[in-house]
């Protein structure tokens, strides 16, 4: 699932669950909960590294700090949870670059196989991941 909708789906949590100690788990579960959903996916043209890899992950994250700051700009009750459960949901995703110099073995490395094998990529998810996101970020707006 792209960062854009991982952040306001956490953000979603933070304006629904007032208490953190709830709110942050939740959002971090959310996380891995929405990657086992149909979603868009890397296309095997577009290896790691790559010019257009790079692309889109600045423009994912152009639209989280865009719609971030819209959301922002609406005044959400308790801002601080809202915008910490948003980081809490994405958080797992900004690890990936670890993978790199983690070492095959221990936690860490368990870690990131779990990820990569709880995935459900596939590029006709960009249709559910458009919904999603209209959907999601609808609730959002009407929440504050």
């Amino acid at each position: 699932m792209q960062a854009l909708n991982h952040m306001v789906f956490g953000g979603l949590v933070g304006l629904t669950f007032n208490d953190p100690v709830v709110a942050i788990p939740i959002a971090l579960s959310s996380h891995f909960l929405m990657d086992v959903i149909p979603h868009y996916g890397n296309d095997p043209k577009t290896a790691r590294g790559t010019r257009a890899y790079n692309l889109r992950i600045v423009l994912d994250t152009l639209a989280c700090i865009l719609v971030m700051t819209f959301f922002l700009s609406l005044h959400p009750p308790n801002t601080s949870l809202f915008v910490l459960c948003a980081i809490f949901a994405v958080l797992p995703d900004l690890f990936w670059p670890l993978a790199l110099y983690v070492k095959q073995k221990g936690i860490v490395w368990e870690f990131f196989k779990f990820h990569k094998r709880i995935q459900y990529e596939s590029r006709a998810g960009i249709y559910l991941e458009t919904v999603w996101f209209a959907v999601t970020t609808a609730i959002v707006i009407h929440t504050i």
